[in-house]
């Protein structure tokens, strides 16, 4: 099953496109959703932002919602600006009546706690994510939680996506290679010091 793509974003810089025209043809619709993360976090990435991209799809695998990070877009440091923050407050403001039972999120980067917790209570119960995050990964492995929150995860489903190696392979090199993480993290704890994000 094949699954378009929605419009080209004709903004993306010439290397990062050439990086997503060399992937392999989507052969499944993970690799469709896949491609289009990576295409997110690279976006993210030529904003200054963390090379973080995520969609939603529905049970008939179409495109409901795509955002990619934006913690650093608007000149000043949002932390809540995650892709999958951004991902859910399009979802509840656009598809307020949506079954979100059905919903698959695919995410470049494996959710961090805090995205974690607004999976949660925004009823998602499949999570698919490219590369894991050894350093704030918390969906592949969390904590005991307390009952209420262990409630709630016991309807979630959170593994690494099945598609095509290059895709998973683009969402860690953005990640790991592509951004500077020691920079934006310095750009992270700046502005806790009370100081200019740039």
């Amino acid at each position: 099953m094949h699954t378009p793509l929605p419009p080209r974003i004709t903004a993306i810089d010439s290397q990062h496109l050439a990086l997503l025209q060399q992937g392999p043809p989507s052969h499944t619709p993970a690799d469709t959703w896949a491609r289009l993360c990576c295409e997110q976090a690279l976006l993210a990435l030529e904003q200054g932002c963390y090379a973080v991209g995520a969609v939603l799809v529905n049970q008939n695998d179409e495109l409901l919602c795509s955002a990619r990070n934006q913690v650093f877009a608007q000149g000043h440091y949002d932390s809540g600006a995650h892709a999958e923050m951004r991902l859910l407050d399009q979802l509840e403001a656009e598809h307020p009546a949506q079954d979100r039972s059905a919903l698959t999120l695919y995410v470049s980067l494996e959710p961090c706690l805090m995205c974690y917790g607004r999976i949660l209570l925004a009823g998602i119960t499949r999570v698919r994510y490219l590369a894991r995050d050894r350093d704030g990964g918390f969906a592949a492995h969390p904590p005991r939680l307390p009952p209420a929150w262990a409630n709630l995860a016991s309807r979630l489903s959170v593994a690494q996506a099945e598609a095509a190696p290059y895709w998973i392979e683009l969402a860690e090199r953005a990640v790991e290679r592509l951004q500077d993480r020691r920079a934006l993290r310095d750009r992270v704890v700046a502005t806790w010091r009370g100081g200019q994000v740039d």
